[in-house]
């Protein structure tokens, strides 16, 4: 596994975070919203929350992982709300959350936002999550339609957040994998800039993992930076 962040060209605080625990398999990106303070307190709690919590629950995880991601990414809502409740200047805020268990080459991908999971296999790409936005909302119902068609303002509006109420209702998937094959989280400051293709060819060009999120973070900086960028990465054995 292998992961890096941006503040990227634009914003003046990182509001990602993520994690990256091989033993357990766990892979967590978060993209926090809410201002400056907000995003960042958000986006934190939700990575600490969910590597607590899959921590905690031990053994379960590998048994019945789609169950403890839900639980997990749960706990993360409610501490979110709970310290915004807490800490006035922070209440509103949120995040999204992409994380998965990879548990014998067996991905279990858990996701609520835009944030997104994709495999790569023999250089090519397929996308696993599907965005809780009002962008994906607005193509899915209106086949042709396309990005363009709506202002930008609506663009970076999530129908899906922790943190954003008191219930969250979690995707959660999972994708049977080849050895060889990569599996790639990120935020949306990636797939932004960053077309799906291109982020396939950066990946299977790059020489070790280490170089692949380097490579794709280089791309996003080089795509205008226009929001912060993570990318974590995992290797199939």
């Amino acid at each position: 596994m292998a992961a890096r962040s941006h503040v990227g060209h634009v914003r003046e605080s990182n509001e990602d975070n993520y994690r990256i625990i091989p033993e357990l398999g766990l892979i967590v990106v978060a993209d926090g919203m809410g201002g400056h303070a907000g995003g960042e307190v958000a986006s934190a709690l939700v990575v600490e929350n969910v590597e607590r919590e899959i921590k905690a629950i031990g053994a379960f995880s590998r048994a019945a992982p789609a169950l403890a991601l839900t639980a997990a990414i749960r706990a993360a809502n409610d501490a979110v709300r709970q310290t915004g409740n807490d800490r006035p200047a922070l209440r509103g805020m949120g995040s999204t959350v992409v994380c998965a268990l990879v548990i014998d080459r067996v991905a279990h991908v858990a996701h609520a936002g835009d944030s997104r999971a994709y495999r790569v296999r023999d250089g090519k790409i397929e996308r696993l999550t599907r965005d809780h936005s009002l962008v994906e909302e607005y193509l899915r119902e209106n086949p042709g339609a396309t990005e363009d068609d709506l202002d930008g303002v609506y663009k970076h509006l999530v129908t899906r957040a922790v943190g954003a109420a008191p219930s969250l209702e979690v995707d959660v998937n999972e994708y049977e994998c080849n050895p060889g094959d990569i599996i790639l989280f990120c935020s949306d400051g990636l797939t932004g800039p960053v077309e799906d293709e291109a982020i396939a060819r950066l990946v299977s060009r790059a020489k070790d993992l280490d170089s692949a999120c380097m490579a794709l973070v280089q791309a996003a900086l080089d795509g205008g930076g226009p929001d912060n960028v993570t990318v974590a990465v995992a290797k199939i054995g």
